[in-house]
């Protein structure tokens, strides 16, 4: 029954890995409505003859965000939806694509199903999508971790178990047994 147990544990372990959804981060697209202010111009280009200029102090460079592309968006959290013969999960990171937008769920589809979440479960920042991804796939991959620990620790102390019990049963057949007296 353990042996049983623990091969369910490692088949569904290795069918997640195999079959469940992996967060791909699309490359984004440069939408038209770019701004001057997101995109200078480039600085005019210095003749050889102009002395060179004295380095400014740095300042910190923040980084740009990187977003979808419009109507795009990626699971922050776990999201089930319950179909007719189960459950199916949809894991952080999962891309979605936005159909209608209100102000308590959203419509979205994965490409096979529609389903409704919070808008706060949507997000369309790239890196944001792939770091939830990245977390939950390693709290996946300790979980099952654990579970192989624990499930090889249960069988350690079920084969304890069973050798002190055939001990047990050893000893109570190799003792001689009292001969019964004859009644007076």
């Amino acid at each position: 029954m353990i042996l049983g147990l623990v091969s369910i544990v490692i088949i569904g372990y290795l069918a997640w890995h195999w079959f469940g959804p992996t967060a791909v981060a699309p490359t984004p697209a440069i939408t038209p409505k770019t701004t001057a202010a997101a995109h200078p111009p480039p600085p005019p280009k210095r003749l050889a003859q102009q002395p060179a200029a004295q380095p400014t102090p740095a300042r910190p460079v923040t980084p740009q965000r990187r977003v979808a592309p419009e109507g795009t968006y990626f699971l922050l959290g776990r999201v089930s939806l319950r179909i007719d013969s189960g459950v199916i999960g949809f894991a952080p990171g999962t891309k979605v694509t936005l159909l209608d937008q209100g102000d308590s769920a959203s419509m979205v589809t994965d490409g096979q199903y529609q389903f409704t979440v919070p808008p706060s479960q949507l997000t369309n920042d790239l890196d944001i999508a792939a770091s939830v991804a990245q977390s939950d796939y390693a709290e996946q991959a300790r979980t099952a971790e654990l579970t192989g620990k624990w499930a090889q620790e249960y069988n350690r102390q079920q084969r304890e178990a069973f050798i002190a019990s055939e001990k047990e049963k050893a000893q109570k057949k190799t003792r001689p047994r009292p001969t019964p007296r004859a009644p007076k």
